[in-house]
């Protein structure tokens, strides 16, 4: 069997230019046969053929424009813009374009300007002050022990407080004990007395509270009740042993 060849489907513009050509053709034809029945003088016959043939011309004109636009529209541009070029950058939308399949790519990015940080100012080395020292301890103060006019009843005694430091000292505490809680003290000078016991504590007054800087104070009392074995067994100042 021989094999029937099918014919390709016609595109719109070869459809279009035929229709054009068929429509050219039947004019013509017309214009022929009105020629042959109406009876037209050779000049004016060949004006209304000069005429005829433009506008044939002018169809025939706009139908192979028209073709050339649907075949190939992308190769029309709009006037006093030029086609984007291959790889480049769609104005409208701001993507960029991989060649001639239209593929979008993005941008490249462009690094901005920065500008450079302000220099640091260094801090001025300003001088430190000096920590203030620490406060001094108070002076350590010390007593001296001595017995006065001893009866046969009682007798007298006087501690001095002395104070070897360079600056002066505020407030003591000076302590004794007696053998014997039937012995008592009285006759307080320089001082303030209580009774614990056998413990005596005596604390400054007015008069002695504050003791200058390498100066001394002095205490005394009377020690009433039996001299035997009548010497205090202990004395201190601010826990410190005094001198006999």
């Amino acid at each position: 069997m021989q094999k029937i060849r099918q014919r390709p489907a016609r595109t719109l513009p070869v459809a279009i230019l035929d229709v054009l050509l068929a429509g050219v053709a039947r004019v013509r034809a017309l214009l022929r046969r009105l020629a042959r029945l109406l009876p037209v003088p050779r000049g004016d016959r060949a004006v209304a053929a000069g005429i005829v043939a433009a506008a044939l011309a002018v169809v025939v004109g706009t139908g192979v424009f028209v073709v050339a636009v649907l075949r190939s529209p992308d190769r029309l541009a709009p006037l006093g813009v030029a086609p984007p070029p291959s790889g480049g950058v769609d104005v409208e939308t701001g993507d960029g374009v991989d060649g001639p399949t239209g593929s979008a790519t993005p941008p490249a990015s462009s690094p901005l300007p920065t500008s450079a940080p302000p220099p640091r100012a260094e801090p001025r080395n300003r001088p430190q002050r000096p920590a203030p020292p620490p406060p001094a301890p108070p002076p350590a103060l010390a007593a001296r022990y001595a017995t006065e006019d001893v009866t046969l009843l009682h007798y007298t005694a006087s501690v001095t407080i002395s104070n070897p430091g360079p600056g002066t000292a505020t407030g003591w505490r000076l302590t004794i004990t007696l053998p014997r809680t039937t012995q008592s003290v009285a006759a307080v000078d320089g001082a303030t007395a209580s009774r614990k016991g056998t413990t005596w504590t005596f604390v400054p007054d007015q008069r002695t509270g504050r003791v200058p800087a390498r100066g001394s104070v002095q205490v005394r009392f009377r020690v009433d009740g039996a001299l035997i074995d009548s010497q205090p067994t202990a004395c201190t100042i601010d826990t410190r042993p005094c001198q006999v």
